[in-house]
């Protein structure tokens, strides 16, 4: 999914935020898992979710929270206040699956049919998705960051390019390609890293 390019240049501004607040967003420690999940349990809104989230911060900042409607309420709005790149039809569908899947009562387990197509989705289709790598580089167009083409394109040749890349998503920053930043991916393994890395330079 795409992010509309109006939307592109608030990004260094809501990861900064993101950055700042993340912690403000989930609730107490009691009320959190110990080891929070690393992708969002499969429902209607959660690719929408993982798009729009996963853009400045980590996805646990989600999964180790349990909150009320009204309070993702509060915390959508007040992302959007401070430049949440999100349409206004996708805010409802955005709310509803976090109220439904991380509430603070029981959350219904995942929907079958979309656990099954997550389930059967190739290894690295399911990393970028889960990620929201595709919602800031195309495989063929810059969007936020470079296209997978392009990075492919500067490492040629490189014999140290995998490991260079796979160091650069684990922990994000700006600089190589200008000034907006990609938030880290620290929760990734080394062969998931690695994984990506020889996906992203096969794209020459």
């Amino acid at each position: 999914m795409r992010v509309p390019p109006a939307a592109r240049r608030v990004v260094p501004a809501v990861t900064a935020v993101m950055l700042a607040i993340g912690g403000a967003a989930v609730a107490p420690l009691s009320a959190q898992e110990a080891a929070p999940a690393r992708t969002l349990t499969p429902g209607k809104g959660a690719d929408l979710t993982m798009a729009r989230c996963a853009l400045c911060h980590e996805i646990t900042h989600i999964t180790r929270a349990r909150l009320s409607r009204g309070e993702w309420q509060d915390n959508v709005r007040n992302m959007i206040e401070r430049g949440m790149p999100i349409a206004p039809d996708e805010i409802p569908i955005v709310v509803e699956y976090l109220a439904t899947y991380y509430n603070r009562s029981a959350a219904p387990a995942a929907d079958p049919a979309a656990a099954s197509a997550a389930a059967a989705q190739d290894p690295v289709q399911r990393l970028l998705g889960d990620n929201a790598c595709l919602s800031c580089h195309g495989v063929d167009q810059k969007i936020v960051g470079p296209s997978f083409r392009e990075v492919a394109a500067r490492y040629a040749g490189d014999a140290g390019a995998g490991a260079r890349i796979a160091g650069k998503i684990k922990a994000g920053g700006a600089g190589n390609w200008g000034t907006i930043p990609m938030p880290p991916h620290a929760g990734l393994s080394d062969a998931e890293l690695a994984q990506l890395a020889a996906w992203i330079l096969a794209r020459k």
